[in-house]
């Protein structure tokens, strides 16, 4: 019996396509996660950045390199994203190419905020004791397809945030007085089987819209989101015990965070370690904690000033 509790793959390299399916095949491969029946869902973190700059948005370079790995190996395929306190996901996953990727790979694209609903109960809950989400959540098997990134309110948004981002409404900044625990009930309730992080170009600083950019040209898998977020937050120069919803999530019995834990393959972790630039924490984390009811205005105000200033270098 192993002594690791989970498997982390670290590929580096030009080729997106070859490196998914070397991050994937080092974890057991697709057979070990999924059959000829499955339903494989894809969550990309699309609503949480800008269009047209990258390393705010999983590429779709990954985004499509997934699905090709999938295809003749599961009964069905989709991808999708839910509406946020920004955009709407059609909006954001047609400028970000996401639809078009799914209508040349002849996959569904779902907008996660219509469509059925169903709740899920929270066993062992921190605040949520049942979520609302799209039924096709609750029928398919999860990958998540995050895009690595600091974050002014969680330090980091890598799986366990973008599985936050499923929740059906839009004013998700009603939650982010107590996002961090909010993030673990999320993930108890609908833990993705398999973790691909678009490491690729990522985002430090200012994160998760006015930061910039990153290439590491890397892809970090794993088979628990807990232990490939702590893999991944130690490569941007972060301990993951210091990672509030990552210490949490733990606790809770949801993945390791300690590396000794973790059995990572692939690159050396000390040969891809960048050491990010961190996301400030103030003002915006104390105000959304002190006023909760405006955290979602305050989101979009934050929102809408990156989008300009992105705007504005771009013209230059």
């Amino acid at each position: 019996m192993s002594k690791y509790e989970s498997i982390v793959s670290i590929v580096r390299g030009k080729d997106v396509s070859k490196m998914v399916q070397e991050a994937v095949g080092l974890l057991g491969g697709v057979d070990r996660f999924f059959n000829r029946h499955d339903f494989a869902f894809i969550k990309p973190n699309v609503c949480g950045g800008i269009s047209g700059k990258t390393g705010t948005f999983t590429s779709v370079e990954v985004v499509s390199s997934i699905i090709s790995l999938l295809k003749g190996k599961v009964g069905r395929i989709a991808v999708g994203e839910a509406d946020s306190s920004m955009y709407l996901a059609d909006k954001m996953m047609r400028e970000t190419g996401i639809l078009d990727v799914a209508k040349d790979l002849d996959v569904d694209a779902v907008n996660l905020s219509r469509g059925e609903m169903v709740d899920m109960n929270v066993r062992d809950c921190y605040i949520l004791d049942s979520i609302r989400v799209n039924r096709i959540l609750s029928e398919a098997k999860i990958i998540s397809a995050p895009v690595a990134k600091t974050h002014i309110t969680t330090d980091v948004t890598l799986n366990l945030k973008n599985m936050y981002g499923i929740l059906p409404e839009m004013k998700k900044g009603k939650y982010h007085s107590k996002i961090d625990p909010i993030i673990v009930d999320v993930a108890k309730a609908l833990p993705p089987v398999l973790c691909i992080i678009d490491a690729t170009t990522c985002l430090e600083g200012e994160g998760p819209f006015r930061g910039d950019t990153l290439n590491l040209d890397l892809i970090v898998a794993g088979d628990n989101a807990v232990a490939a977020d702590a893999v991944m937050a130690n490569i941007m120069g972060y301990d993951p015990k210091k990672i509030m919803h990552l210490r949490l999530a733990f606790e809770k019995g949801l993945g390791p965070i300690s590396l000794n834990d973790i059995d990572v393959r692939g690159e050396d972790l000390n040969s891809v370690r960048r050491d990010f630039k961190k996301a400030p924490r103030e003002p915006y984390s104390r105000v959304l904690a002190k006023i909760p009811g405006i955290g979602h205005l305050i989101v979009h105000y934050y929102y809408e000033k990156a989008v300009k200033s992105w705007k504005k270098k771009t013209r230059r």
